[in-house]
């Protein structure tokens, strides 16, 4: 087969919808990425400098080892009718960030089929040849998705320099990299999204990139502190600088906000029909806002405290939020329904935050607690105590049908409510 002609752009689309299937069929579910997971999952074989050296029992040819703008080599090999990719990566002298990006720079040329599709010749001429920039170019896009997943970034709303840094395990320079490939507006399918963001929902919905990103934990209750915070948001503990690393709490995220810092619905009695001047509800009196009582800054909808000044929020006052004791003593208990005989849906909750989304309230207050669970086709909803909603099962079963298909390509022939 002919070889093509070389792009004369890159093709950011492709490039990007590449490196996050590679993402999706790795099972890859956390950050930083497991780059050399994926080198051995597809039969890629990777060497350091040295470990080449020690197995070719000599040195580098001088071209590739002395050449400074040369970090890494790929070669393509045809052993027994398939094609074998080696992959050398100088690691001597160099931060391991670099290292890092090094090596998906050349899980970039190999899954882009870039050795496949184009007439290569040396690897060591390109990154030297202004006719191959575009694929330099190419490979660098892939391996900064491929590292740092630009949705995935989104969702942990890690967006500066040393927080991608630090969640990413890549150097500084590659870090800047990526914070300048992420300012481009780069086309993202609704079911490619979908898919990586639940692919990562423990990883995003328990706060597991905080124990990366965090440069502090409070030592009263080990929930993760900002830069900025002087008091605990959790606990309302002033902050100092002796942390009890062994105290560590990741704190879910339970109440979800408008933009604007508003509730959707009531989160006391489930009125969806608020006025949109109004601060509390006009049927129970219940706060809309989570606002600090003393100093009444605008708060996230899960803090108990205001991390400025140490007071009370309006939703923790109002009990319309658990003590940090209390989260903590529920989440290390045994669940009920983990003893079900029923396959979970592990993007149950992805599927709720989805009602949200398309302006489904009575669903989602409906639903709101619940677990999901598969029962070869039919839907399980299981809730630990008896709802107070009247549940209309056939509307239930129209809304998730309604995101399961295009989000996960599944439906449900029927439906079943428990209570354990």
């Amino acid at each position: 087969m002919a070889a093509k002609s070389i792009p004369n752009k890159p093709r950011y689309d492709y490039v990007k919808r590449t490196a996050r299937k590679i993402l999706l069929s790795n099972n890859i579910n956390s950050l930083p990425t497991d780059i050399d997971l994926i080198f051995k999952a597809n039969n890629i074989i990777l060497f350091s400098e040295s470990e080449a050296e020690q197995i070719a029992m000599s040195d580098l040819p001088y071209e590739f080892k002395n050449n400074k703008d040369i970090q890494a080599i790929t070669q393509k090999r045809i052993i027994q009718g398939k094609s074998i990719y080696i992959s050398i990566v100088k690691d001597r002298n160099r931060v391991p960030g670099n290292v890092r990006f090094s090596k998906a720079h050349e899980l970039g040329h190999i899954f882009l089929k870039h050795f496949e599709e184009f007439d290569l010749p040396s690897s060591l001429n390109i990154s030297n040849s202004h006719e191959y920039w575009v694929l330099e170019r190419e490979a660098e896009m892939f391996a900064a998705e491929l590292l740092a997943p630009t949705a995935i970034l989104r969702a942990c709303n890690c967006f500066d320099k040393e927080s991608i840094k630090s969640l990413c395990n890549l150097s500084e320079e590659a870090s800047e990299y990526v914070i300048s490939d992420i300012r481009r507006d780069y086309h993202l399918m609704e079911r490619e999204k979908a898919a990586l963001e639940c692919q990562f929902d423990d990883f995003i919905r328990n706060k597991k990139y905080l124990l990366l990103t965090s440069p502090a934990f409070c030592g009263n209750c080990g929930a993760p502190l900002k830069p900025a915070d002087r008091y605990c948001i959790m606990c309302g503990f002033k902050t100092t600088n002796n942390v009890n690393i062994d105290k560590v709490f990741l704190y879910p995220s339970t109440i979800q906000l408008k933009s604007t810092g508003r509730v959707y619905y009531c989160l006391r009695c489930g009125e969806i029909d608020l006025p949109l001047s109004s601060k509390i509800c006009n049927v129970c009196s219940a706060p809309l806002y989570n606002l600090c009582t003393s100093c009444n800054s605008k708060l996230s909808g899960n803090d108990r405290f205001c991390g400025s000044c140490g007071g009370v929020s309006s939703f923790f006052q109002s009990r319309l939020l658990e003590s940090w004791a209390e989260v903590q003593n529920s989440l290390n208990s045994v669940h009920k329904n983990q003893i079900l005989n029923y396959r979970k849906i592990n993007f149950w909750d992805y599927i709720i935050e989805k009602l949200l989304d398309k302006n489904k309230l009575d669903v989602h207050r409906a639903l709101f607690g619940s677990c999901g669970y598969d029962d070869c086709g039919k839907l399980i909803i299981a809730f630990e105590s008896e709802s107070n909603n009247l549940i209309d099962k056939d509307v239930i079963l129209a809304e998730i049908n309604a995101i399961c298909l295009p989000y996960f390509d599944t439906t449900y022939d029927d439906i079943d409510i428990i209570h354990t």
